[in-house]
């Protein structure tokens, strides 16, 4: 049986629990910020065979949650064939897609195969502003009927958001529409310049340090609907400072808990950085994740450099790997987004103690890496109190999706369930 390995002189496991999959670049929109310049099928594409002795190496490996997405993965035909393989290895499938093609009939047999959620994209409020920046005429239209029907088949949504200049003032707007879709959780990405994002700008260091603030203090209010940010990791410096909610989310998982497959079997350690670690037809995907240069640098905290190498959260935030990439040519490096400058004053890291009924709670989550995550950010949370011990009343206080933890086992779009006449 193949084995995470274990590296870095410190004893900590790492393991690929989850997996962001470019199944295709086929693509029938056309996104002026794709980070894969989706629009025509790439050539040799990996095949329907290759996919599935893909899987059962993550299965070996210990891989728990895996993304299905494109360009446009429902535009592959064998779409529903490695869903429904995924879920019988046991792997939790969620498809990123742009909505335009999630119908009724599609629902349905994403139900079917196991799928567990879907996370859609709306970039604005207005239509017109989101079809021009998505580059397809009605796609808002069909996007929100695809967040509407995947909720009325027991699926569970995940708006997303890419967050820049044009719509950076419709971000409230923007939360509140998707708790009124029923979100499972709201994602806002900040866009790392990769791909056709090479040509788009970026919020500054401080307009991004102002919108992190604004996320976490409205994570309480939108509960149990998770607010998120994406590829900006220094979310959870903020939350940690402000003593507030959100520990357990953020921090740089490239290449340590995190890693993406191309069309083509590239494998690297997010979807935004274009640095190789490997290739699966040319080495199994074991062995990459194992040995691979790039992936034992990023799970080692000492070799970063600049103010990340520096900062006394390097270990709980990490800064973006690969927006350090696309900014500096050096994916150690600093994080060019963030403008904390460290103190040098180490954070405190007094043992926490947990009630029996707080680590009863904890363990009903039943994906392990999403579990050491909160286990973790709960921790911390702690710490920015002042507590010693996690209770009941904390966890509840600090976990923003707490409200919904006694539903995880049953709930049927999230977690995998009997359903009448499937097998």
């Amino acid at each position: 049986m193949s084995t995470a390995i274990v590296n870095g002189g410190n004893g900590s496991v790492f393991t690929p629990s989850l997996v962001s999959w470019n199944l295709t670049r086929l693509c029938n929109l056309k996104c002026p910020h794709c980070y894969l310049s989706a629009g025509k099928k790439a050539e040799g594409e990996l095949t329907t065979e290759e996919c599935l002795s893909l899987m059962a190496e993550m299965q070996e490996l210990g891989t728990e949650m895996i993304i299905l997405t494109g360009g446009e993965p429902l535009l592959r035909k064998d779409i529903y064939d490695l869903a429904s393989a995924a879920d019988d290895r046991g792997l939790w499938v969620v498809m990123g897609t742009n909505g335009v093609l999630l119908d009724d009939r599609v629902a349905d047999k994403m139900v079917e195969c196991g799928v567990k959620g879907v996370g859609v994209s709306i970039d604005s409020i207005d239509p017109e502003k989101h079809n021009s920046f998505r580059g397809g005429p009605n796609s808002w239209e069909y996007s929100v009927r695809a967040l509407e029907v995947a909720k009325a088949h027991g699926l569970e949504v995940l708006v997303q958001t890419t967050v820049m200049d044009f719509n950076r003032d419709e971000i409230p707007r923007l939360i509140d529409f998707a708790r009124d879709k029923g979100a499972w959780s709201f994602n806002l990405y900040f866009l790392v310049q990769t791909g056709r994002g090479q040509r788009m700008n970026d919020l500054s260091a401080g307009d991004t340090e102002t919108l992190l603030s604004e996320l976490v203090d409205v994570q309480d209010e939108y509960r149990p609907m998770l607010v998120r940010s994406k590829c900006a990791p220094q979310f959870k410096r903020i939350a940690y400072d402000l003593g507030r909610q959100g520990l357990e989310s953020g921090g740089c998982m490239a290449g340590t808990e995190y890693c993406r497959i191309t069309p083509d079997g590239d494998v690297t350690p997010c979807p935004y950085m274009t640095v190789t670690a490997g290739n699966v037809r040319e080495q199994s995907f074991t062995d990459i994740w194992n040995t691979s240069d790039v992936l034992l640098a990023l799970r080692d905290p000492d070799r970063l450099t600049g103010r990340c190498g520096a900062c006394e959260y390097k270990e709980l935030c990490g800064g973006c790997r690969c927006r350090a990439y696309a900014g500096l040519d050096d994916y150690l490096a600093e994080d060019p987004a963030c403008p904390h400058v460290p103190t040098g004053v180490p954070l405190e890291q007094q043992s926490i103690l947990w009630t029996p009924e707080a680590r009863t709670r904890l363990e009903r989550i039943p994906i392990a890496f999403i579990r050491n995550k909160v286990e973790k950010g709960l921790e911390g949370f702690a710490r920015g109190r002042g507590a010693r011990e996690i209770t009941i009343e904390l966890y509840e206080e600090g976990l923003q999706g707490s409200g919904r933890a006694p539903a995880f086992e049953g709930m049927p779009g999230f977690v995998k369930a009997e359903r009448p006449g499937l097998e």
